[in-house]
């Protein structure tokens, strides 16, 4: 499919997780999307992905601690937050293993100016990135004795992995920047293609089809 075409389906699995109220209706968004994951990259990429799911247990007890009301609707309130935030995210890497380029193509042939394709495609382009990054640098504050597992040592994680990464994440983009501005990125208003990406019958059907899906739901839900 095109990568506008996925791109919509992404925009409107990210509406439903938040249309819907029912505890049941999202936990089977949220496995779907985990369930896909699954077919496509399989249960070993989920295992790596320890800072999500440690982020994701780290979100359901601040809001369990934090919010105001009996046991059972702070429970629920939690665990809508957290398979909404699992179903956001596996989604959002789940797409961002599509070339970016063609994603970056696919926008600009619809009419989108090409600076703000650009920054689309910057942004999938270092979540894989700022992923690798986290890998090493948990690897290596073990090697320096720090221990990151486990619920009693969350602070320790946020602490020696999350500030690390986030002035990694600093450094890099400031020498993007930098770069961009040394080769005049901007200066024309439209810009040559090597390639284009065209739209075929199953976008169109596809498209149709999660419109259609999309007003349902609000139907359903407004019913």
């Amino acid at each position: 499919m095109n990568p506008v075409t996925k791109f919509l389906i992404l925009i409107i699995y990210c509406i439903l997780l938040f249309l819907f109220h029912n505890i049941f209706i999202i936990a089977f968004l949220c496995f779907l999307s985990l369930f896909i994951f699954y077919l496509n990259l399989g249960f070993s990429e989920i295992k790596k992905r320890k800072l999500i799911l440690t982020f994701s247990f780290f979100i359901l007890i601040v809001n369990f601690v934090f919010l105001k009301g009996d046991i059972y609707e702070k429970l629920e309130f939690s665990l809508r937050m957290v398979l909404r935030f699992l179903g956001i995210v596996f989604s959002g890497i789940l797409f961002s293993k599509n070339d970016p380029n063609e994603f970056a193509y696919s926008l600009m042939k619809i009419g989108v100016p090409y600076r703000y394709g650009f920054t689309l495609v910057f942004t999938f382009r270092l979540v894989p990135l700022f992923d690798f990054e986290s890998n090493i640098i948990r690897k290596a504050q073990r090697a320096r004795g720090i221990e990151l597992e486990g619920v009693k040592n969350i602070l320790n994680f946020v602490r020696y992995t999350f500030f690390p990464l986030l002035y990694s994440a600093l450094e890099r983009v400031d020498s993007f920047t930098q770069s961009m501005e040394g080769r005049c990125f901007g200066i024309y208003k439209t810009r040559t293609f090597y390639r284009e990406i065209n739209f075929g019958k199953k976008d169109y059907l596809m498209t149709a089809a999660i419109f259609i899906i999309l007003a349902f739901s609000i139907y359903w839900r407004y019913l």
